[in-house]
C-alpha cells in the first residue's frame, strides 16, 4: 500500500483508489481497473479475475489503461490470472497503454508471459488470430 509516489523534482502524486468493472459480451469478458493497483485492491482484483475465469469466457481481457500505479503484487495478480486462463484453455490479453502499467512489466522482462496490447482492438484481433490458428497466444 502506498500514499504517494515521489519523483525527483516532482510533487508527490496522491493515491487514486482503484475501481473495477466487468463487461461481458459473446466474444470476450473485459475486467477493467481504474486507479492505483496496489495492495488495497489486488485481493479484490484476484478474486474478480478468478470468478470470471470460472465462468469460462471465450476470451479474457484485463484492461489496465486506467492504472496510475502498479505494484509488484499487481503484476503478480496479472501473471497468476493469465496462467490460470492458460490452464483453463481461455485466451487472455492485457491492455496497457500507460507508462505506469507497462514499465514494471518491461523492467521485470515479463512481456513473454503477460501479453500486452495498447488498445482493445489490438487485443481482440491478436486473440482472434491465435484462436483461429488453434495456437495458445502465450
Amino acid at each position: 500500500m502506498h500514499n504517494t509516489v515521489a519523483r525527483a523534482g516532482a510533487a508527490p502524486r496522491p493515491q487514486r483508489p482503484a475501481r473495477l468493472s466487468v463487461t461481458a459480451t459473446a466474444e470476450h469478458t473485459t475486467v477493467a481497473v481504474v486507479g492505483d493497483l496496489d495492495l488495497t485492491v489486488t485481493g479484490q482484483l484476484a478474486a474478480r479475475l478468478e470468478e470470471e475465469l470460472h465462468l469460462s469466457p471465450p476470451m479474457l481481457i484485463i484492461d489496465i489503461r486506467g492504472v496510475g500505479f502498479c505494484s509488484v503484487r499487481g503484476i503478480s495478480v496479472l501473471q497468476e490470472a493469465t496462467a490460470a486462463a492458460r490452464a483453463a484453455r481461455i485466451d487472455a490479453a492485457i491492455i496497457a497503454d500507460s507508462r505506469a502499467a507497462q514499465r514494471p512489466i518491461h523492467v521485470l522482462q515479463l512481456e513473454h508471459v503477460l501479453p500486452l496490447h495498447r488498445t482493445l482492438a489490438d487485443a481482440t484481433e491478436w486473440l482472434a488470430i491465435h484462436s483461429r490458428a488453434g495456437v495458445a497466444p502465450f
